[in-house]
């Protein structure tokens, strides 16, 4: 029998069990030792590289394609052939010939993917009593900047700029009159991060470039839903704004702010906006904030002290945030509209930088929870409270009644957040002493949040809602909370969020 008869032969034979599972044993020892991502096809690889990507921390969103690329050869060719995997492009104060090496780079990698660029250039060693001038990013380095950027512009999906001056907005402004498109556009924010424009009476400094100038020259984006005012005004009646589902506009001085004409405009060629924010100013009225005298600042409007405001119906607004330094203006801002969708709702009461005093908003939310409609316009109230479903309360000062009418109305609201507020307004949470009221606060509640407020009052009127209105979700955030009160909170079922006395009972050792 030759060798090649024996080795036919024992192939052909059944090999011991012993054998048999050396040979499986072997056969499978290098696939045992491979990695399950190595079986994957590279398409799938791709998408799990951009879930792995996706995150609201755009800091974190460019890491993730360094860290895959650096694993192996296959990884970082699969990363660098994703175009959606490097489309994020961050720029930060200082900048560095490495951050803009590698902001063309991700741009080359991207591909034809569209963009998201988010640029902060505030120093955090700024001080605001220096003249703007000495700040240490100039309009000359915006400028830089943007002959990178704005070549891409038909890319552009998200465009977030952060400033602390006005130099890099206006650069930006500027800039971009000369753009003839941006197809992809979906987001942009430009926000100049000084809260001393909302006080009293201030003005737009510098003065030599306050001239308003159109948004992308006065072009329509087709795509563009979602903007973001801080601090920043443009030529409203020239910058084409529509079709809108988000706009914000928070901090703007008292000489730059829309006029009602201009801002009903704005409003009206939104018909399908679903959240709107004015923080601080919106329209130009009658009345500054803080001041029940006719604005100085519109010399070409002598006669709106004259003329009703014009009225708004927003169809499909569901969210509305309003920040605010005086009761009248509010309520005058508020008579514009009408919410009637309307189920997310933040009121803020901010404080004047000038006077370091809080707003009173006892008329605002009279104006809110009032039955007698005003003969001006056909609606009670701008929206109805019974359809509420989530509610903010930010540093509201009102007396306890206008909060007992507030949360009696609040029918439906489940989310309730109360933010330095007053111990009587929080005590209007409690249930009536009566034993079968007819009207019960809040009485659909089931998570309250709060910050800034006694933790004692909170204990006891948790419990007092323990047995008619129970809340299935209370806590409260607080860096400092004595022991006894600690007790009370927990024994009333309310979770502690940063609470350093538990944080430092955490890490002690065991007894």
């Amino acid at each position: 029998m030759t060798t090649a008869d024996i080795i036919e032969r024992l192939a052909s034979e059944e090999l011991p069990p012993t054998t048999m599972n050396a040979r499986r044993l072997f056969s499978s020892f290098s696939c045992a030792h491979q990695p399950p991502s190595s079986h994957l096809p590279n398409e799938l690889l791709s998408e799990i590289f951009l879930l792995a990507a996706h995150n609201d921390d755009q800091y974190e969103t460019i890491l993730t394609p360094i860290t895959v690329s650096h694993v192996s050869a296959r990884w970082r060719n699969v990363a660098i052939s994703t175009g959606g995997l490097w489309s994020t492009i961050i720029i930060t104060f200082p900048t560095s010939r490495g951050q803009l090496s590698r902001a063309v780079t991700w741009i080359k990698r991207s591909k034809t993917c569209p963009l998201d660029f988010f640029l902060d250039f505030r120093d955090p060693l700024w001080d605001w009593e220096f003249a703007e001038s000495s700040h240490r990013f100039r309009w000359q380095d915006m400028e830089a900047i943007l002959r990178l950027l704005i070549v891409h512009v038909r890319r552009w999906r998200r465009f977030e700029l952060l400033a602390d001056t006005w130099a890099p907005i206006f650069t930006f402004l500027h800039y971009s009159r000369r753009v003839d498109s941006a197809p992809m556009l979906e987001t942009l924010s430009l926000s100049r991060c000084n809260a001393f424009f909302a006080s009293t009476n201030a003005t737009f400094a510098p003065k030599e470039m306050k001239a308003p100038l159109p948004l992308f020259g006065g072009l329509a984006m087709e795509q563009l839903r979602r903007v973001s005012f801080t601090g920043v005004h443009v030529d409203w009646a020239a910058s084409s704004l529509c079709n809108l589902t988000m706009l914000e506009f928070r901090y703007l001085a008292c000489d730059v702010t829309p006029t009602m004409e201009d801002f009903a405009d704005i409003l009206v060629a939104c018909p399908d906006l679903r959240h709107l924010t004015i923080i601080g100013r919106g329209p130009r009225t009658h009345i500054l904030p803080s001041s029940r005298n006719p604005s100085p600042v519109d010399e070409s409007a002598t006669d709106l002290s004259i003329k009703p405001p014009p009225f708004i119906e927003l169809l499909h607004l569901t969210h509305f945030t309003f920040g605010f330094l005086d009761a009248s203006y509010a309520l005058e801002v508020l008579s514009m509209f009408s919410f009637p969708a309307l189920e997310n709702l933040t009121l803020e009461g901010l404080v004047d930088l000038d006077s370091l005093q809080s707003t009173d908003a006892t008329l605002v939310l009279e104006r809110l929870t009032r039955r007698d409609p005003p003969s001006t316009h056909p609606t009670t109230i701008p929206f109805s409270l019974s359809r509420i479903r989530s509610l903010e309360l930010h540093g509201i000062i009102a007396t306890k009644t206008a909060f007992l009418r507030l949360f009696n109305d609040l029918r439906s609201v489940q989310y309730l957040g109360l933010f330095n507020i007053q111990n009587d307004s929080l005590r209007a949470l409690e249930p009536p002493t009566s034993e079968r009221p007819s009207i019960l606060p809040c009485a659909a509640l089931e998570d309250l949040e709060c910050r800034g407020v006694d933790a004692g009052v909170l204990s006891s009127v948790v419990k007092a809602r323990s047995t008619t209105l129970p809340i299935e979700h209370v806590s409260l955030e607080s860096d400092s909370i004595d022991s006894c009160d600690r007790q009370k909170l927990l024994d009333a079922g309310i979770k502690i969020v940063h609470d350093v006395y538990c944080d430092l009972s955490s890490t002690a050792p065991p007894s």
